[in-house]
């Protein structure tokens, strides 16, 4: 028989993703699939909601519903909950970009339909395990000169208020004993694909998608700039693994700041270089925004003793972590 999926011990059957059609979303929903193919997981349904879903899942599928819907519609999301699942990843959001012009929309879809995802959750009846995918943006500028677990957040763009305030209501209804909620703050995950408007730290994945393609690069940070970096592959691995951590050994707060690999664009430049050979370096020219690299490239030493202590695990090095980023999760 093969093993059922649980998570702090209850045995899952019904999985909801909110944000499937992302660039996170979508490697999740991959991994959850081909774990099921082969055997090491066993789930009952599958639920997938986003405005556009992808065609890497088949419409027909066995036990995978899709969703294609506006999360702001409360039909769309009540549809989505219907079926009553016990482990969701909340990660629908809109960008740090998209959220600092445009604030209303903004917190409509960062705020107001993660609100109204875990009353629904709670009018089911059932206690579902909530991991929600939070972001370093909770911390603002200026950043001190090291961030630990009892660091305080003070988010200056409207994203990562947005995402303090769903963290502070997610540990409050688990509190409530409405959800087993988990947020984790992701660093700058990588490598995302090239989009125009898409997250104000995005440059990050241009620096290692560009280079490699090819392409000439102008960096909108210095070469000294230091960033947190997570791959793709190593953050959905995380997001399955917050779903198992058992609710008795989690802080008040119920949120992690996630392992990740600190790391100069210096030396993102160099793993780089070291798989593609020395011309890739003239590719590269600086043009360094003073805001930007405030708020993004200026990422101090971290400690994360309370994810590391829970199994959480970053890359390990810079060249694992282009590796990594270059490939399909």
């Amino acid at each position: 028989m093969r093993p059922a999926a649980r998570v702090g011990g209850v045995v899952v059957k019904r999985i909801l993703i909110t944000g499937a059609g992302g660039f996170i979303g979508d490697a999740l929903t991959r991994r959850i699939v081909a774990l099921r193919d082969s055997g090491a997981m066993v789930f009952d349904e599958l639920t997938l909601l986003d405005r556009q879903l992808p065609s890497s899942t088949n419409q027909a599928e066995t036990g995978i519903d899709r969703i294609e819907g506006d999360i702001r519609d409360a039909a769309v999301l009540q549809a989505a909950v219907s079926h009553r699942p016990d482990l969701v990843f909340h990660l629908a959001g809109i960008t740090s970009r998209m959220a600092e012009q445009d604030f209303r929309l903004g917190m409509e879809v960062n705020v107001d339909a993660g609100k109204r995802l875990l009353e629904m959750l709670h009018n089911n009846g059932n206690v579902p395990t909530v991991v929600f995918t939070s972001s370093i943006g909770v911390f603002g500028t200026p950043l001190p000169a090291h961030i630990d677990d009892e660091t305080p957040q003070h988010p200056m763009l409207s994203y990562g208020a947005a995402k303090k305030m769903v963290e502070v209501l997610l540990a409050d209804v688990s509190r409530r004993g409405w959800v087993h909620g988990l947020s984790i703050r992701l660093p700058g995950v990588v490598a995302r694909p090239l989009q125009v408007g898409g997250a104000l730290s995005s440059f990050a994945s241009e620096l290692i998608r560009v280079p490699a393609a090819g392409g000439h690069f102008t960096c909108p940070v210095s070469e000294q700039g230091t960033m947190w970096f997570l791959s793709l592959e190593a953050s959905v691995t995380s997001l399955l693994h917050a779903a198992t951590v058992a609710r008795s050994v989690l802080p008040a707060h119920r949120a992690l700041t996630l392992p990740a690999l600190r790391a100069s664009v210096s030396q993102v430049v160099d793993a780089l270089v070291a798989r593609f050979g020395e011309d890739l370096r003239s590719r590269i020219r600086y043009a360094p925004d003073a805001a930007l690299e405030a708020q993004f490239a200026k990422w101090p030493p971290l400690s994360t003793e309370l994810a590391d202590g829970l199994g959480f695990r970053h890359d390990g090095d810079v060249a694992t972590m282009v590796a990594r980023a270059l490939r399909a999760d």
